[in-house]
């Protein structure tokens, strides 16, 4: 599947070499969709896709697709 912005979307491998190198964890989003996770010290939370990092205040901000900070990759 490529991405509206021609940059093919993270694979299951590419999530998990990034995962595995920060300490994170993969997550499926559906429809194809992979991210990373990480879970800071201080109860937030970091999500990478292949566009773009997020951070949420916690879990809970996550689920409601309610990020505090992101950084646009591409």
């Amino acid at each position: 599947m490529i991405a509206t912005t021609g940059v093919p979307d993270m694979t299951e491998q590419q999530a998990s070499a990034v995962a595995e190198a920060i300490g994170g964890e993969t997550w499926q989003s559906g429809g194809g969709i992979w991210l990373v996770l990480r879970n800071r010290a201080d109860g937030r939370m970091v999500v990478m896709s292949d566009e773009c990092v997020c951070e949420y205040a916690d879990e809970d901000a996550f689920d409601r697709a309610e990020p505090s900070n992101s950084l646009l990759l591409v």
